[in-house]
């Protein structure tokens, strides 16, 4: 199944979501900077980068719920949500950067990447994707 999301469904869905999504409507999205009881960060290994555990807004949903929605689905770990920590718009869409906490669950990745628990330390270092980028601001306010 992973050779399968990596070879056809990943490249299809993320392909089709970006043409279609930027010729007919900016899409809404959320994201999740969830810190686990470790001192840790729970995000996905995109292999050539990081990037938080989030995705699209269905039609009528709640952006809450569909940060936990999204929060789920990639990871396999429940979140409470808390603050909203900002809201950028890019020619993608609007994206909705919430903070949480990690709850329960399993690592279950999915074609977005694998869930990683990483030290707030090693936060820094890591290359991210562009609409997360501005992570460490949250991370190394000084």
């Amino acid at each position: 199944m992973n050779l399968f999301r990596k070879i056809v469904k990943g490249p299809v869905e993320s392909f089709g979501s970006k043409v279609l999504g930027s010729i007919f409507w900016p899409p809404v999205s959320v994201a999740v900077l969830a810190e686990s009881d470790h001192d840790d960060f729970l995000v996905l290994d995109a292999d050539s980068h990081y990037e938080l555990p989030g995705g699209i807004v269905k039609r009528g949903e709640d952006l809450r719920d569909a940060a936990q929605r999204e929060f789920r689905e990639e990871t396999g770990f429940e979140v409470d949500l808390g603050e909203l920590l900002e809201i950028k718009t890019s020619k993608t869409g609007i994206h909705f950067f919430f903070k949480g906490r990690v709850l329960e669950g399993e690592k279950n990745g999915s074609w977005e990447g694998r869930p990683e628990f990483v030290k707030r330390e090693d936060m820094r270092d890591k290359a991210w994707r562009i609409e997360h980028s501005h992570v460490h601001q949250y991370l190394f306010p000084d």
